[in-house]
This record gives structure tokens, sequence and C-alpha cells, in this order.
């Protein structure tokens, strides 16, 4: 679903045709919703800026329909531009209930908008959205409630943690696990759905996260946050059921395999292979390498 309020009601009517095909086979759908703040890309903007915390140029490549392209400085928001932005996220929940789902996601976590807040390399504000992790984590909050007036929060979930790409602004300092285990612990001031929580994409091997590695970050952050937890990242069918088993989160989110295998229920059911997903087409334009992929029989 896209920013300003999913534009509103014609992707409200198509989305409903979505969230009523997988009602009717039974499934439960929700809604990721997210901002890409300074990790997009001019060419989405009629050649402007994209809006972030501060003017930090993140150092990542954005996906256009263009092909990857180097980030730019981005504008830094004003007052107004917050309260904007928050409305967004809230008449975007509000839409996506409206189109169906059965709930909504807030994306907190990898490079994105709320990140770059929690990010003390791309939040440079001095204002009370900058500075300590309260304050960076003030955006983040106050999207929860705007959010919240709209939707039960027993069905808003969040995604977040520590875990960067460790390229561009985004590596992890000293401060990184102290933030994180702060942001996490006070989503437990809210009755939220679940908190996604991702593993480490990049190997921390002799960094402040060293001890994230593997299940580490699992178990760490189970005693942190109280409630339904999902991992995600670099999941197979037997370590999703090992983690499950040894208590260290509730459900298992799969990605990429999702991408390949549109029928993976199904394939890990029956221990069937699962197909490769073809990653230089991720964040293409259009339909290859995202809807293409054959199911198992056929």
């Amino acid at each position: 679903m896209t920013f300003r309020g999913c534009s509103p009601m014609r992707q409200v009517a198509h989305w409903k045709q979505v969230t009523d095909a997988v009602h009717r086979a039974g499934g439960v759908i929700f809604a990721q919703l997210w901002h890409t703040g300074s990790a997009s890309h001019p060419d989405f903007f009629d050649g402007r800026p994209p809006l972030a915390p501060s003017a930090v140029n993140p150092g990542l490549l954005a996906p256009t329909s263009a092909g990857r392209k180097p980030t730019v400085e981005p504008r830094a928001m004003s007052a107004y531009d917050l309260r904007r932005t928050v409305a967004d996220y809230a008449a975007a929940a509000r839409n996506a209930m409206a189109a169906g789902f059965d709930g909504v996601q807030l994306q907190a976590g990898f490079n994105y908008l709320i990140s770059q807040f929690l990010n003390p390399r791309t939040n440079l504000r001095t204002d009370h959205y900058g500075g300590t992790i309260e304050n960076r984590a003030r955006f983040l909050s106050e999207i929860i409630e705007a959010v919240g007036e709209f939707v039960d929060l027993r069905r808003v979930g969040v995604k977040a943690g520590p875990a960067w790409s460790e390229t561009g602004e985004f590596i992890s300092g000293v401060e990184a696990l102290a933030d994180s285990e702060y942001v996490l612990g006070r989503l437990n001031d809210y009755e939220l759905s679940h908190l996604l929580l991702m593993g480490m994409m990049v190997a921390p091997t002799g960094g402040p996260l060293e001890k994230l590695a593997g299940g580490g970050m699992f178990r760490h952050f189970r005693k942190v946050y109280e409630g339904t937890i999902m991992a995600n990242v670099g999941f197979d069918q037997d370590r999703g059921n090992s983690i499950l088993s040894d208590g260290l989160a509730d459900l298992v989110a799969y990605g990429q395999p999702f991408i390949a295998n549109p029928d993976l229920p199904a394939r890990i059911a029956s221990h069937a292979p699962l197909a490769e997903p073809k990653k230089n087409l991720f964040y293409g334009p259009d339909a290859a390498g995202y809807t293409d992929y054959p199911l198992l029989e056929a």
C-alpha cells in the first residue's frame, strides 16, 4: 500500500479483492506500513529530495524504475512534516482495515524512516526527536498511538530490532544493543499483536552485536519483550522448528522463501524442495521475480 493514506479508495477497493481471496482460503493477512525516508530517491518526487530526520545521506542504493541509484542528501523534516507523516501512518492503517486486512505491521527496522530516527548517525536533530534514545524513539511511539486511534492495538505489530544492513550510515555502534533494548522494552507499554524480530543479516563477528549471532538475537530479546515474538531472517523448516521448540519465538516469518515458493506452506508440510529466489530481481519495477514462480505441481 502506498503512502498518503494508500491513495485512498481506489487502492482500498483493489486490496479488498486480495484480502477477500485470502480469507476465502482460510488465511490471515496484515498490511506492513512503511516509509522509505532517505532510503528513497528524487526520481519518485519529481526531482525533489526525500524527507528524513536530518539532512544525512544514508549512503545506500535506492531501487528505482531505472535500476538502483545512489541515495542523496535528504531534506530534514520540519515539525509540520512530522505531524503529517504520523497522520499518514494513521490514515494508511485505517484504510488497510477498510480494505479487509486483519491488522497492520509498522516497519520500524532495516534502513527505513522510523529506523532512521532511531539511528544516531542519521538522526542529528536537536529537538525532542533527537539526541537521547528516548527522544529518537518518540516518532515510533507517536505513530503507534496515532494508529491505535483507528485500529485495536491487538491487531498492530511492529517490526524492529538491532539488525541492520551494516552498510552506509547503518553501521551498528556501541549504542546499538542498549538502544534496541530500550525500544523493544518500550513496546511492552502497548498491548500489541506481535514483535517481528529480525536475526542478524550480516555476521557480527568482532562487532558490538557479536553475542546476537545465530539464535542469540532471539535468546536475548526474549527476556526484553514480553509479548508474541515472530522470528525472521535465514530460517528454513528445521531452524524454524528448532527456535519454536526452544521457546525463543512464537512464530516464524518466511520472507524470501515465500517469494520463490508461492505454495511454501504446502512444500514445508510435504518436505518438498524449495525454489531459490532470483535476488537480482528484488525490488524490480514489474512482476518478474515476484509473481511468476511456478507452483510445485506445475
